[in-house]
């Protein structure tokens, strides 16, 4: 490791001394992309909340091959992950817990019936277009779950003649994946498609170093993946335009539980399928219906514990331009849910509807100001109407905008918190919800660098407390979560781009008086991105988050640590690239969740190539 270490050390300098990056004209394009999560149609640059976008290229320049690791670097977004590479991964975002994070796959809402919240362990980065990241309640927008965010996941669009490329990646730890995507247009369909198979032989999901605690011992935890996406679209009529949208994966990991058991074989199953159709009415009237499905199994073969989730959604968005400065949009969504374990014996169903309006007024570029409203009626829960109030002002002489929201939002009880047998309880409410943010964007020095800062505050009300396995779930609960968010980006000399982010979170369970689990109040993030004539593509990433409490009771910590990675691509010729990348690469020893293993130092290298 330490021969590795060294050599990547060398690379490093070598990397920064001749590398140049990112252009503003990237940045002007990565602002100008219109956000389909916020349902209205506006872009990131004029959007009043706080909203980051990943676009592909960032993803390639990343070098990662699963969501989970993208994310890592943003602000407000924790990521917790149960052990080795095939443990489930829930994610935090401003101090709510994963069940309070909406994570949407091309319209589809993805989170699970069961428990709430959506495991990202098996989701790759194929075929994704982009992924939008909007931060702070979007409840009066999609209904439950989404009172610290929205994480809508985007399917690549083909365009132009058909490409299709070969991918391939080896590295530490046994690791093999083999891809081959296609896109482009065919007559009058457009499509994207892609298979893959991600083969690792892991390290121990069980912390090597803590198996002489508990009697186990350390072995290596396997992990494969299957993925399948496809987006298949054409248009009708003159404006009218109609998308088939799926991807499906199948994996199977060693999971190992706290005691060392080697024996845990976990296999995830999911399917997300969406069918939106759009067209416009008048000039000025454009509908979208969009029936979708999403479907997910976690079975573990020597546990009482067989879970299958489906959903069925129907939405209809209405988007209406009242006048040039006025648009409004208006719908509804009726959504079934069914969830069953087998192991425990229960089998439920709920029926949800919402019905939503927003409008937005938006005045020469200077004033947004946004209001939504939203009711939901469910079979289950008592019914919820929720709002969001949201403005900006751009002062264009200097390059300066103020922003600020107010919203209401809850959470729904799961099925767990309402059926499972002995802690569930039926007469269960919604935990509620009530935030503001203010924040403001601003260009510094001919635009060389932007300052984006935001202070957040979020007060939890009923919140769903667990008690024991034989005692019913509660709302007892009251929290609150503040913080502050700073992104600084750089545009070097000799064209390096720096990207800084840091959050500052204080989430606290204001019955204990205790911090919340598994919310770190320091996080901080940065990279160095850079290219060199267009063929050779670097990026250096620093991750560091301080220590976190690891249980309710405030008895178990987890030490805060820092990791390095670096990525690279080295474009050969028009057809040939080759990419390398490494991971935890100063073999930082640490912990996410106690007692569960991380990965050490790795070296991961591949090529991909192009034709048509």
């Amino acid at each position: 490791m330490k021969k590795i270490n060294r050599f990547l050390s060398a690379f490093t300098i070598l990397c920064i001394s001749v590398s140049p990056a990112y252009s503003e004209e990237a940045a002007e394009e990565l602002q100008s992309i219109e956000i389909t999560s916020s349902r209205l149609k506006t872009t990131a640059k004029k959007y009043a909340g706080s909203i980051s976008i990943i676009t592909e290229e960032e993803i390639k320049q990343s070098g990662s091959t699963m969501v989970e690791d993208v994310l890592r670097d943003q602000l407000s977004i924790g990521i917790f992950k149960q052990g080795g590479v095939g443990g489930e991964s829930t994610i935090r975002m401003r101090g709510a817990d994963a069940k309070s994070v909406l994570v949407i796959i091309d319209g589809v809402r993805a989170n699970g019936n069961t428990t709430g919240s959506f495991d990202f362990r098996s989701l790759t980065t194929d075929n994704i277009e982009r992924i939008e990241i909007l931060r702070g309640s979007q409840t009066p927008v999609w209904g439950a779950d989404a009172v610290g965010g929205v994480i809508n996941i985007v399917t690549k669009k083909g365009r132009g003649t058909p490409t299709h490329t070969l991918s391939f990646e080896t590295g530490n730890f046994g690791t093999f994946k083999e891809t081959l995507a296609s896109s482009g247009t065919l007559n009058d369909i457009d499509y994207s498609v892609s298979a893959s198979r991600t083969d690792i032989s892991g390290y121990s999901d069980f912390n090597e170093n803590r198996t002489a605690e508990s009697g186990g011992r350390a072995e290596k935890d396997s992990y494969e993946n299957n993925s399948l996406t496809s987006r298949l679209g054409t248009s009708f009529s003159e404006d009218g335009r109609i998308d088939f949208i799926g991807r499906y994966t199948r994996s199977n990991s060693d999971v190992d539980n706290t005691s060392g058991d080697q024996n845990r074989d976990t296999e995830i199953e999911s399917f997300y399928l969406a069918l939106p159709i759009s067209k416009s009415i008048t000039p000025w009237w454009k509908i979208k219906l969009t029936p979708n499905i999403a479907y997910d199994a976690n079975e573990v073969d020597t546990a009482s514990q067989q879970i299958f989730n489906r959903t069925y959604i129907t939405d209809l968005q209405n988007n209406v331009d009242i006048n040039e400065n006025i648009s409004a949009v208006f719908g509804v969504e009726l959504r079934t849910q069914n969830a069953r374990n087998s192991g425990r014996g229960f089998t439920e169903n709920t029926f949800n509807q919402g019905y939503f309006l927003q409008s937005q007024f938006d005045w020469q570029d200077r004033v947004l100001l946004t209001a939504g409203f939203r009711k939901d009626i469910s079979d289950t829960f008592e019914d919820s109407l929720t709002y969001k109030f949201e403005g900006s002002y751009n002062f264009k002489q200097w390059d300066f905008r103020l922003r600020g929201a107010y919203a209401t939002g809850f959470r729904a009880p799961t099925f767990n918190d309402l059926t499972f047998p002995g802690s569930g309880n039926p007469d269960l409410k919604p935990e509620k919800s009530k935030s503001f943010e203010i924040g403001m964007d601003k260009d510094l020095f001919n635009q060389l660098v932007r300052l984006e800062l935001a202070f957040f505050n979020i007060e939890f009300e009923d919140l769903i407390a667990f008690q024991t396995s034989s005692t019913p779930t509660l709302n007892i609960g009251k929290a609150k979560s503040r913080g502050i968010e700073a992104h600084v980006g750089i545009q070097l000399p000799h064209n390096l781009y720096l990207s800084n982010n840091y959050t500052w979170t204080e989430a606290v369970d204001e019955i204990d008086d205790i911090p919340l689990r598994r919310r770190p109040k320091h996080q901080y993030s940065a990279t160095l991105s850079h290219s060199w004539r267009n063929k050779f593509f670097t990026q250096l990433g620093v991750r560091a988050r301080s220590g976190v409490l690891d249980n309710s009771s405030g008895s178990r910590t987890v030490p805060g640590f820092a990791t390095v990675r670096i990525a690279m691509r080295y474009k050969v010729n028009k057809s040939l690239e080759l990419n390398a990348r490494g991971e935890n690469i100063l073999d930082k020893e640490y912990e996410e969740i106690a007692r569960r293993g991380t990965s050490d130092g790795a070296v991961y290298g591949g090529f991909t190539y192009t034709f048509n």
